[in-house]
């Protein structure tokens, strides 16, 4: 059904080139271009809750320099340095899997039905005729009026169709038990280790950690990557921007529950560390 059709928009909070991390890309030679090349990709990835995928037939093929270059209509050298940069720094990651993904676009999505939208713009409307100086609008008043209500009236009617046949579907619809995830636990387990500030209601890692639970883990197996891979990662600069979600609970998971967990007294211990020229971009 035509009206059921979503549409998402961006929300950019007044601050947002206030925060540092913005403000810091702004400072580097060409960063405003590569803020522009950022809202880009995040206006690409809306409608994927952060993700940019690419599907080929029924292949994933990730998305390379060239593409999202083509993509986003910026310059092959912008996008290599921006990647390269988003990636150090944590605001984008590219999944094993090949997607990449934004780090905090769920905090910036909004969205609506085709319904509602209308129903806006006509009110809209309506406020902004009503508004005009009456002496102008004399002649057509009451038609004007009587046709904007109808319209209203018509949009909520419609609205209130649909919320009502929702209703019935899931009434008569059987219900389907949802295991109840420890996704708290996982999340509040890993900010402990690496005081950080992640969230367990973000759907992108409630996905990632209901994947793993689905091929078998278990919540002990969660808190043992999390300990073996902040022994690894903590204390380096380069690495431990990768303590996160995406990163700890994708597909390299069984990976990482079986590598042996290693301490170390110093850091002059710890293994060498890839070059960030080893990065995807």
């Amino acid at each position: 059904m035509s009206d059921n059709k979503r549409y998402f928009w961006l929300k950019l909070d007044e601050s947002f080139f206030d925060d540092d991390t913005i403000a810091w890309i702004e400072e580097q030679e060409n960063g405003k271009d590569y803020v522009i090349f950022y809202l880009k990709l995040a206006l690409k990835s809306l409608k994927d809750d952060g993700y940019l995928i690419r599907y080929v037939g029924q292949k994933l093929i990730p998305y390379d320099v060239k593409a999202l270059s083509k993509l986003t209509n910026t310059p092959v050298d912008t996008v290599t340095i921006a990647m390269r940069l988003f990636i150090e720094i944590g605001l984008v990651s590219q999944l094993d899997t090949g997607e990449i993904y934004l780090n905090q676009l769920n905090e910036m999505i909004g969205s609506e039905t085709a319904v509602a939208k209308r129903v806006r713009k006509s009110r809209a409307k309506k406020e902004l005729s009503d508004s005009v100086d009456g002496l102008l609008l004399h002649c057509n008043d009451g038609e004007t009026k009587s046709n904007t209500e109808k319209e209203i009236e018509k949009e909520l009617d419609l609205d209130k169709e649909l919320e009502t046949e929702s209703k019935e579907k899931k009434k008569n619809s059987p219900a389907k038990a949802e295991p109840s995830l420890p996704y708290s636990e996982v999340v509040d387990y890993l900010n402990e280790k690496t005081k950080s500030k992640f969230r367990s209601s973000s759907q992108a890692t409630q996905r990632l950690i209901k994947a793993r639970f689905n091929d078998g883990f278990t919540l002990n197996d969660f808190k043992q990557v999390i300990d073996t891979k902040s022994d690894e990662w903590l204390r380096d600069k380069k690495m431990s921007i990768y303590l996160r979600p995406e990163t700890l609970f994708s597909n390299k998971f069984e990976g990482y529950l079986n590598q042996k967990r290693q301490t170390f007294s110093n850091l002059s211990d710890m293994p060498d560390i890839p070059d960030t020229d080893e990065l995807p971009f």
